[in-house]
């Protein structure tokens, strides 16, 4: 469940992230075949990564170099687990826990750092 500590401040992203988060919850009780849902949501957190930078451009806020690099470094560890996804080598419980910690990492010790430039 997204909770309040983990606000950015910014309105835009805080929603991208609740939705992506909303997503989370949909996919672990959902019955079934799980990975297409997998797979949307790692589309969806690319996505949000890309948002968030032209977010950040707009609104004046300052995202660092190493933010970016870790948008980058956290598409490639995405991508790792679309794999595995597709490869069967992941089971569900197991992506969703670490998809939502991914999240909540880069939200912490990256997110709740943008602040105006």
């Amino acid at each position: 469940m997204y909770y309040s500590y983990f606000s950015t401040g910014n309105v835009k992203i805080d929603s991208e992230h609740a939705n992506i988060d909303c997503m989370v919850d949909l996919c672990r009780t959902s019955q079934g075949e799980w990975e297409p849902a997998a797979r949307i949501l790692i589309s969806a957190l690319i996505n949000h990564l890309d948002s968030e930078e032209k977010i950040c451009s707009e609104d004046g806020l300052n995202m660092t170099l190493d933010h970016i690099e870790e948008h980058r470094q956290l598409k490639g560890r995405l991508a790792t687990i679309e794999k595995q996804i597709v490869d069967t080598e992941i089971e569900k419980e197991v992506f969703l826990s670490t998809f939502r910690d991914m999240l909540f990492y880069h939200i912490s010790h990256f997110d709740k750092h943008l602040c105006s430039a």
